[in-house]
């Protein structure tokens, strides 16, 4: 009886044993499919992330390389504008400085373009550069007024460096003849010309 229940046990035991380790085996191989599936899918997102961080940086790359490019482009084009401005700057301001400081030749250009503007505009303002006062004696500025029989306002501005502006009596437009608006008309002319001597096409 005793080695009936020694051998029962030891069945049950026995079946115990294998039904754990196929359990357990059942276990491990799930548990393995799901790691590898788990893996998988990990390696498919890493590649994917590393595809989309590539493509990214390679946007960035081109984007600030077509910015470098556009800024580089720019700050050329800002330096040539700059020398063509200081090469004007010195041909033409020098120039006009010693037209606009000879007396005689602002004398006449006054007398000139008044008699012009009486021709045709009647009365009016002249607004003379106040560094030009002293040179003017009361002799010219009387002329002046004789030209336009006693109707022409004269004054003097400190704002005007070198010049003259004329307007008629109701102030409705101006003309003006400063070294800054000589200088202007000049440099528009002078500029695409200096460009092509300095830079090509």
């Amino acid at each position: 009886m005793s080695d009936q229940l020694q051998d029962l046990l030891k069945r049950v035991y026995d079946e115990g044993v294998a039904k754990a380790n196929a359990e357990a085996e059942s276990i491990l191989s799930e548990a393995k499919s799901k790691a590898e599936e788990i893996i998988n899918k990990a390696t498919l997102e890493a590649e994917n992330s590393l595809k989309i961080a590539a493509k990214e940086s390679a946007d960035l790359k081109k984007n600030t390389d077509s910015d470098l490019q556009m800024a580089a482009n720019h700050s050329l084009s800002a330096l040539k504008q700059k020398a063509i401005e200081l090469i004007l700057d010195k041909a033409i301001s020098e120039k006009l400085n010693n037209t606009f400081n000879d007396i005689e030749f602002m004398q006449k250009l006054i007398i000139e373009t008044l008699s012009a503007w009486k021709a045709n505009a009647g009365t009016g303002n002249i607004v003379i550069s106040e560094s030009m006062k002293p040179q003017l004696d009361e002799f010219f500025i009387k002329s002046l007024k004789d030209i336009f029989k006693g109707e022409l306002n004269v004054d003097f501005s400190p704002l005007m460096k070198q010049g003259f502006q004329i307007s008629p009596a109701d102030g409705s437009y101006r003309l003006s003849f400063t070294d800054e608006d000589f200088a202007n008309l000049f440099k528009s002319y002078l500029r695409p010309r200096s460009k092509e001597i300095l830079f090509g096409n």
